[in-house]
């Protein structure tokens, strides 16, 4: 991929922000309408399910494809006869996972929080646009990486070369975009500080959970960086974690949405809610019965469209995150649909003593400032809170104070005897991903621990 690619169609994208709705919703049926068109022709999979077209074509009207599905399906649903399972996956084991399989393949893996990764792939044409989703987040966070390709960009997160982060930022790299100096999440918390104080970087991104610790580092004068701009992915960004960032560092964090799979949304200087690139993917948000649901409600999943992706068509994947949208038009003046909030994975939705219970229930953890880190266990009705502390912290009073609030808070939702334990930890052990997961099960039962 050459550089004007991705600089070429993030500059496009950026001019067709404000256009009139009707041009953009024009220009995704007619995108559809050749992805439709391409799938029927070349893969075994939608030639079957898919139906003839007559005219232009109606979403609504076609099936889903989910998770399972395409992990069974996947050779099939593949519009190239290169791309098989069994060989991708060899070559993701192997010592050249970080190249492009047969020289123009990009091939990626979901984390697989839900124990099945998923696999992902990419065409040269496809790739660009990817990366120019990337350029797009960082022109609307006000550093259009074409625009200043020397700026210092510190970047937290994965170093698998078998995720779409890793795997973007060797990308920049290779085309000049920025000064990058990458640090995988997995490395010790002090070993990060370390590189970011040497990188003294202009851009600072990372996990949301891991842009809240750097910020209590910064506030502790271990970190002492002045980025201009910090954005922000992969995780919740809770309220409490944007102010902790915004504080530390004197600018309002960036939040943006991006997903393997081709969908992503992000901030504009506005801070309200997440503008959606639709011009390249159609996101639908639905119900648990596949029915739309108005703008202002949580959906249960998210039914996405990538009309870029050739090689591995995705039509109605189903994402299981929970979003709100906003019907409402952004003040900043762009046209692209908005998502109000990202609340997390249908996923990690747990079930004590019968009641549902969504992982923002959790809220009172992230917002407690004795608080640097925690995960949810769940083992059976009973949870184990892992909690990292600030420094100083009277462990008693958090212990006490934090299972009383969550406590409370199950109570209300119908949970009758809530059974908490806390257990301090100095960390908490990150996947290759970079990603915490916010909620894990375990089928053990907990050993009670005190703060």
């Amino acid at each position: 991929m050459s550089s004007p690619d991705a600089v070429a169609l993030a500059r496009g994208l950026r001019a067709r922000e404000r256009v009139p709705r009707a041009e953009l919703i024009a220009l995704q049926q007619q995108r559809l309408d050749a992805l439709v068109a391409h799938a029927r022709e070349r893969s075994p999979y939608y030639r079957r399910t898919l139906p003839s077209p007559r005219g232009a074509v109606e979403l609504a009207t076609l099936p889903t494809l989910d998770k399972a599905t395409l992990i069974e399906r996947f050779d099939e649903i593949a519009c190239d006869a290169r791309v098989r399972s069994d060989a991708l996956r060899a070559h993701l084991a192997g010592p050249h996972a970080h190249e492009p399989y047969c020289g123009e393949l990009r091939v990626l893996l979901t984390s697989g929080s839900s124990g099945r990764p998923g696999l992902f792939v990419y065409d040269e044409a496809g790739w660009a646009a990817y990366v120019a989703q990337f350029l797009r987040v960082t022109a609307l966070a006000g550093a259009p990486l074409w625009e200043q390709p020397d700026l210092r960009v510190g970047v937290v997160a994965a170093k698998d070369p078998t995720h779409a982060s890793a795997q973007g930022a060797m990308t920049l790299a290779a085309l000049g975009l920025g000064r990058l100096r990458p640090l995988p999440v997995t490395l010790p918390l002090d070993r990060i500080v370390d590189g970011l104080n040497d990188a003294q970087p202009e851009v600072l991104h990372a996990n949301a959970s891991y842009a809240a610790l750097l910020a209590d580092e910064q506030s502790a004068g271990r970190l002492r960086i002045a980025p201009r701009v910090v954005t922000c992915s992969s995780e919740l960004l809770t309220g409490d974690m944007a102010r902790r960032v915004e504080a530390a560092f004197g600018v309002a964090p960036f939040d943006f949405y991006a997903t393997t799979e081709g969908l992503w949304a992000a901030q504009c200087a506005m801070h309200a809610g997440f503008h959606v690139f639709e011009d390249l993917c159609i996101a639908e948000n639905v119900d648990d019965d596949g029915q739309p649901v108005p703008d202002g409600t949580p959906g249960a999943r998210v039914l996405v469209t990538n009309l870029f992706n050739r090689v591995q068509p995705l039509i109605r994947y189903e994402l299981p995150d929970v979003v709100t949208h906003d019907g409402e038009p952004c003040p900043c003046g762009r046209t692209l649909a908005r998502i109000r909030d990202v609340h997390g994975r249908s996923d990690d939705v747990l079930v004590l003593d019968g009641v549902t219970v969504h992982p923002l229930q959790f809220a009172a953890l992230a917002a407690d400032p004795d608080v640097r880190e925690f995960q949810v266990v769940q083992h059976g009705d009973r949870l184990t809170l892992r909690v990292v502390c600030a420094d100083a912290t009277d462990r008693a009073a958090l212990g006490a104070r934090l299972t009383h609030r969550v406590g409370a808070a199950l109570h209300e939702l119908g949970v009758a005897d809530p059974q908490i334990a806390i257990e301090p930890c100095r960390a908490i052990d990150r996947p290759a991903s970079g990603k915490l997961p916010l909620v894990v099960a375990e089928p053990a039962p907990p050993v009670v621990a005190q703060l």
